[in-house]
């Protein structure tokens, strides 16, 4: 059994205990397959893009990080969406989209966006989870325009594959 496949069936688990206290989840749950949800969350990184590209333009690039994180996990809610999960965990969410990568549901190529995301990964100053956080809590604002630029990229290629598999 893989890390992600692992991890996915604790975040089942997880969320299963939390709402038979009666609780909200914090993790993955089994719903029907949504494909117009799917498609409202790609709008929704849609949006987000328009966005990240706004910002981009007035140099307000440390923000682009963060926008370009939830580019990237809108696209991963509705990929999972459209498999028939609901999420209310970030790491419960990229570990189902790298299963979904390892079983062969999704391109075994998609596991790359998730590897860039992921706050896992070895090399910390490519992810974006890092980042995101560096840029939000702290005072700091300057980034080099090229990141910006590579992240832009990323995140237009990730939506388009998103279509891709939900449409």
């Amino acid at each position: 059994m893989s890390r992600s496949e692992k991890h996915v069936k604790w975040c089942i688990n997880k969320a299963k205990k939390e709402l038979e206290k009666g609780n909200v989840h914090r993790g993955l749950v089994k719903i029907k397959p949504n494909n117009d949800l799917a498609k409202e969350f790609i709008k929704k990184a849609e949006h987000n893009l328009d966005v990240f590209i706004t910002n981009k333009s007035a140099g307000h690039y440390d923000w682009c990080i963060n926008i370009g994180f939830y580019i990237m996990y809108h696209c991963c809610l509705s990929i999972i969406t459209k498999f028939g999960y609901e999420s209310r965990n970030q790491e419960c969410t990229l570990s189902l989209v790298e299963n979904l990568a390892e079983e062969g549901k999704i391109d075994s190529d998609f596991k790359n966006y998730i590897e860039s995301i992921k706050s896992t990964t070895k090399n910390k100053e490519d992810q974006i989870i890092e980042m995101r956080e560096k840029f939000q809590y702290s005072p700091v604002i300057e980034i080099d325009i090229q990141k910006i630029e590579e992240i832009l990229e990323q995140c237009q290629n990730m939506l388009k594959e998103t279509k891709g598999i939900v449409n």
